[in-house]
C-alpha cells in the first residue's frame, strides 16, 4: 500500500543509530524536537544512515524553519481543505513509479484572485506535502518523484518570483530530508520557459542534475523515466489514472494530528 506507515523492522545496527541519534538530540538544549522514529529514521536516510551527518541535518532543517518561519506550514489542517479543493494544484498517484519512488504532481494554477496571499499559501501547501510524505517509510528508503506542470504558469506567477524568493526555495531544497527527489518539469510556450530559467541559476549543482525538463507536446521520454502504469492519464498514462485531490488531503487528514505536533517543533 502506497500510504503504508507501519512500523518498520529495522537492523541491529540501524537500531544502534537511531538512538545514538536519540541521545544526541535529546542532550542539545537548542533543539525542541521529538525523538520519535520517524523523525530520527528520515534524516537518517537522508544522510544513508551516518549518525553525525543526520544530527547536523536536523540541524540545518530547524535552522531553516527558525530563520524562515512563514516557509513551512503554520496551521491545522482542516485550514488547507479549500485550497486544496479549489484549486486542484497538488497531487499523489496511488502507485509508485518504475522506480519505486512515490510520485506527485504540482500544477501552476493560477488563483491570486481568489485567494488572499497566493504564493504563501502554496508555500504551506507544500511543506505540508513534504512534511507528510516523509512520513511514509517507502518515501524515507526511496525518496520522490516530482511532476512540475507549469504549463498554467502566467504574468502573475511571474511578478512574484523574485531573486530573493528563488534564493529562499534553493535553500529549502537544500535541507529538505529527502534520500532522493527527481523533478520532471512539464513547459510549453515562452513564459513556461521563462520560469525554468528564473528557477535554474539558483539551484544547487547536485539538485540540477536530478532536474530534467520535458515539452508538454512530447512526453515520451517522461513516460520512459516514470514508467507508463504510474503517470497520470493526462500524460499519457493509462486512462483510469485520473488526478484526484482526495488521495494527498486524506492522507494529510489521517495524520492530521502529528502533522500538526510537526508545526511546534523549532530550534531556539
Amino acid at each position: 500500500m502506497l500510504f503504508l506507515t507501519a512500523r518498520v523492522d529495522h537492523t541491529a545496527e540501524q537500531i544502534f543509530k537511531i538512538e545514538q541519534l536519540r541521545q544526541l538530540v535529546e542532550k542539545c538544549e537548542d533543539l525542541r524536537v521529538g525523538t520519535e522514529d520517524t523523525l530520527l529514521t528520515k534524516f537518517l536516510h537522508y544522510t544513508r544512515w551516518d549518525t553525525i551527518k543526520a544530527y547536523q541535518a536536523i540541524h540545518d532543517y530547524y535552522e531553516f524553519k527558525r530563520r524562515h518561519p512563514t516557509w513551512v506550514a503554520r496551521h491545522p489542517i482542516e485550514h488547507y481543505r479549500q485550497l486544496f479543493y479549489g484549486t486542484h494544484c497538488r497531487y499523489v498517484m496511488p502507485q509508485a513509479d518504475r522506480s519505486g519512488r512515490v510520485l506527485v504532481v504540482f500544477k501552476t494554477v493560477d488563483g491570486f484572485q481568489d485567494y488572499p496571499d497566493y504564493l504563501q499559501s502554496l508555500v504551506e501547501m507544500d511543506d505540508l506535502i513534504f512534511e507528510s510524505l516523509l512520513l511514509l517509510p517507502r518515501v524515507q528508503q526511496n525518496g520522490i518523484t516530482v511532476i512540475c506542470d507549469l504549463q498554467g504558469t502566467n504574468r502573475n506567477f511571474l511578478r512574484q518570483f523574485s531573486p530573493a524568493f528563488m534564493k529562499v526555495v534553493n535553500e529549502k531544497n537544500g535541507v529538505l530530508p529527502f534520500s532522493q527527489r527527481i523533478v520532471h518539469i512539464i513547459q510549453r510556450g515562452f513564459l513556461m520557459h521563462v520560469t525554468s530559467t528564473l528557477f535554474m541559476p539558483f539551484m544547487n549543482k547536485e539538485f540540477k542534475e536530478k532536474i530534467f525538463t520535458h515539452d508538454g507536446r512530447h512526453l515520451s521520454k517522461l513516460r520512459e523515466m516514470v514508467g507508463y502504469e504510474s503517470l497520470p492519464a493526462e500524460y499519457g498514462g493509462p486512462a483510469t489514472n485520473v488526478l484526484d485531490t482526495n488521495l494527498i488531503f486524506n492522507h494529510l487528514s489521517q495524520n492530521a494530528e502529528y502533522l500538526e505536533k510537526l508545526q511546534t517543533y523549532g530550534k531556539a
